[in-house]
């Protein structure tokens, strides 16, 4: 999906006008928050475990938004096409979620929703299926780190329940061998994490 201005790679859906904007055109902005309207009737979208065949468009979403399928997050690499997963699907697969379970933690390494999916509940819903999992496995803490730009990522896990608890300065700078420019004219530099404990 191309940005409604220009021919970049839309990463967000505008709440006002519904248009699919890149990094680049994304601003933020104070506004009322609109209802979010519901799926037409038989559209439904299901979270389930991820099968052997939604591998594919994991790696799909993982190259359209990070441009890569491995992912550095609290010092390590993950490739996401290896990981377990949940998928959203409702006529098509509207987003993923990829994990690695480490120790007592459950680590979210991938969450990515596609534009024209988001502003449904599907990142929320997704984010409450691996707490799910992780409860089920009897693990004491969900983490995920995000990039210092990623503001709509920050408040979906905060809506969540998450709590920021560290900032790794400057590691998605080095990891990159420089800043990368991000969400609403934001530099990429630094990795912020954020934790649920599982009661």
């Amino acid at each position: 999906m191309k940005c409604h201005f220009c021919d970049e790679k839309a990463q967000y859906l505008t709440a006002d006008t519904g248009q699919p904007v890149c990094l680049a055109h994304a601003r933020l902005a104070v506004i009322a928050a609109p209802v979010i309207p519901l799926p037409a009737a038989g559209t439904e979208t299901v979270i389930r475990a991820a099968t052997a065949a939604a591998r594919q468009e994991i790696e799909r979403l993982a190259l359209h938004f990070w441009d890569e399928t491995e992912v550095a997050c609290f010092g390590q690499s993950y490739d996401v096409r290896q990981l377990p997963a949940f998928v959203a699907v409702d006529d098509e697969v509207a987003g993923a979620l990829s994990y690695a379970v480490e120790g007592n933690r459950l680590i979210i390494v991938l969450l990515a929703v596609w534009p024209q999916h988001q502003r449904r509940g599907v990142g929320q819903r997704l984010v409450a299926a691996v707490v799910a999992e992780a409860r089920r496995l009897g693990l004491g803490e969900v983490v995920v780190a995000t990039s210092n730009d990623d503001l709509p990522a920050l408040a979906l896990y905060q809506r969540c329940g998450f709590q920021l608890y560290a900032v790794a300065t400057g590691s998605i700078e080095e990891h990159h061998g420089g800043p990368l420019p991000g969400f609403a004219g934001l530099t990429i530099r630094d990795e912020l994490r954020l934790r649920l404990l599982i009661a």
